[in-house]
């Protein structure tokens, strides 16, 4: 967790989160990525992740919770870089099933969010199913079902499920400045997923040739979570930046 002081102005819960993650080349992968920001590898490659899961009672910090209003489904697609000496996060794409909350994502986080028809649901116990249609350009669909099993654990530090979730910093760049933002919560504890369908077209959409191999998959069950506000960390005003209208 990054050890800068900063203040949370938004408290959120997130749930059933599944973590499905594909070997990248870095070389293809850095044409996508800001140079200011350093591709982080392990085990020799980059690594993207697709990471569905349920937002519950978003709210400011100083809102009491109002039940269902700001619940929603929610789909990001992503990739771990180092600015600064930081460890981070790069989202290529969000998608999210609440039209006020990506316009607030997209304003005040400066994020690549897009509305998007989502829905989920358990056919069993141990069963999740999520579905997604961006009907926005660029147009972007996914559908995964999944099973998890065992008792959650925490990551051990040097796995790399732990290189994977446990990171608390996301970077993005608007306007040729790169910003930053922080979120606090527990430790991971996850399970291991087994995927039974997958098919998605996100990372197609954002240009990203994924490598030969099935990919790794695990879930975590949630936890509560506070989120800074974004901060700039300047830098040269010609360097590309995420691109969303």
């Amino acid at each position: 967790m990054s050890e800068q002081v900063w203040r949370p102005t938004l408290r959120m819960r997130w749930k059933h989160l599944l973590f499905v993650h594909w070997r990248v080349s870095p070389a293809l992968l850095r044409p996508l990525i800001p140079e200011p920001l350093q591709i982080e590898t392990y085990d020799g490659t980059a690594w993207v992740g697709f990471v569905p899961f349920v937002m519950e009672s978003v709210r400011p910090v100083w809102l009491p919770p109002v039940p269902k209003l700001f619940d929603f489904p929610e789909a990001n697609l992503r990739t771990y870089v180092r600015y600064s000496g930081q460890h981070g996060v790069w989202f290529f794409s969000l998608d999210a099933a609440h039209r006020l909350g990506v316009w607030v994502a997209r304003r005040y986080w400066k994020l690549p969010y897009y509305y998007a028809r989502m829905r989920w649901w358990m056919p069993a116990p141990d069963e999740i199913y999520y579905e997604m249609r961006r009907w926005a350009r660029p147009r972007a669909s996914a559908r995964v079902r999944y099973r998890f099993e065992g008792t959650p654990r925490e990551t051990e530090p040097g796995t790399l499920e732990h290189f994977l979730v446990e990171r608390y910093t996301l970077f993005t760049v608007h306007h040729g400045v790169v910003y930053s933002a922080e979120v606090a919560h527990l430790p991971y504890a996850i399970q291991p997923a087994t995927i039974i369908e997958l098919e998605q077209t996100l990372t197609d959409t954002a240009g990203i040739p994924l490598l030969d191999g099935a990919p790794v998959a695990f879930y975590a069950p949630g936890f509560g979570v506070l989120a800074s506000a974004l901060r700039p960390m300047q830098i040269a005003p010609d360097m590309p930046q995420n691109t969303f209208a």
